[in-house]
């Protein structure tokens, strides 16, 4: 499983979508329990220009995150509003042009209510130049339409992993707080040192992260610029928002007990998506029980490219449940923020 970073080489398109899948009707997929093939449909769509039939994207745009581009692209392809589940492998290939596309995909659940389709931008469907039909077809007959072997491999991937139990996954997220004062600068209590201009921009810019990934549930540090980091997204998502002392800088130094057992309570959870923003002294603690469930082989994708977080951004980490909770997908991402220059 490859790890999300937001650092790309010089030439190289970015390029994001899922592979939305939804039971046939009557089936009620259990977290941890296996799917058959037979229990499961794809969404897919066919392209008139490049007549071919695909799996929903496109390119990101100017100063957009992969997860936001993959959660808008499929929206606009196929009018249906997703959550992202765990990463899938990218695809890599070379262009004509001599770049380098790199395609990222997730599995894919429709949005049809809730916190994270509240926090959403409505987008403008395709015209039918682009995408003229948009079906939900069983694994076989996905097979037979997808035009290129990358994405029946894709499709292949998904099936393996409902086979396992995996298909249901939860996500937990540990979020750094945003740019705030300089430490140094500051004369005021220290749980109340506020967030940057620069900040306050970055916690606007994570609203969209963090619902494509449909975060239901904000916990935060009670000191201000954990809040101010999160309170964008957990008012215009209505999500629930809970601010605790166990998480704040000083709680952490003196006992890391509390906090690390609410994440370790955060990864038991079989479904849904919750984010906890913190301080960078507490990531350390917060980050064990996350460390007790990855397998050997992806435990540098924890640790990778760095020990810590940047500020505003998010460690996600995506959990199976098919026996005890097992890691099987992490991301990091952060949101490409700039000020406006007058």
């Amino acid at each position: 499983m490859a790890s999300r970073t937001l650092t790309f080489p010089k030439g190289l398109v970015r390029s994001a979508g899922a592979v939305v899948w939804r039971p046939v009707p009557g089936v009620k997929v259990v977290p941890g329990q296996p799917v058959s093939p037979s229990e499961l449909e794809f969404l897919i769509v066919h392209r008139p220009r490049y007549r071919d039939w695909s799996w929903p994207k496109g390119k990101a745009e100017r100063n957009e995150t992969v997860p936001v581009a993959a959660a808008r692209e499929v929206e606009e392809e196929t009018g249906y509003a997703v959550i992202l589940g765990a990463p899938l492998t990218t695809q890599r290939y070379r262009l004509g042009s001599g770049h380098l596309k790199e395609v990222h995909y997730w599995t894919g659940t429709i949005l049809e209510s809730g916190p994270a389709l509240a926090a959403r931008t409505p987008v403008r469907r395709a015209p039918k130049k682009e995408i003229d039909i948009v079906q939900w077809v069983d694994p076989s007959r996905a097979r037979a339409l997808l035009t290129r072997r990358g994405d029946r491999r894709l499709m292949t991937e998904v099936i393996n992993r409902a086979g396992r139990g995996e298909l249901v996954t939860s996500t937990t997220i540990l979020l750094r707080h945003a740019k705030s004062v300089d430490r140094a600068k500051w004369r005021g209590d220290e749980s109340r040192r506020p967030l940057t201009r620069l900040g306050g921009a970055q916690a606007l810019d994570l609203v969209p992260l963090l619902s494509a990934f449909g975060v239901r549930v904000v916990h935060s540090s009670t000191w201000l610029r954990c809040v101010q980091t999160v309170v964008p997204y957990a008012a215009v998502a209505g999500a629930k928002f809970k601010a605790d002392e166990f998480l704040t800088e000083d709680a952490v130094n003196l006992d890391p007990g509390p906090s690390s057992a609410l994440v370790e309570g955060l990864l038991g959870r079989k479904k849904g998506a919750r984010v906890v923003s913190l301080h960078r002294p507490g990531y350390a603690a917060l980050l064990e029980p996350i460390r007790d469930i990855t397998p050997r082989r992806m435990m540098a994708l924890v640790e990778a490219p760095r020990k810590n977080l940047n500020r505003a951004e998010m460690l996600v980490v995506h959990v199976s449940h098919a026996s005890s909770p097992r890691v099987i997908g992490v991301e990091r991402h952060e949101p490409y923020t700039k000020l406006a220059v007058k």
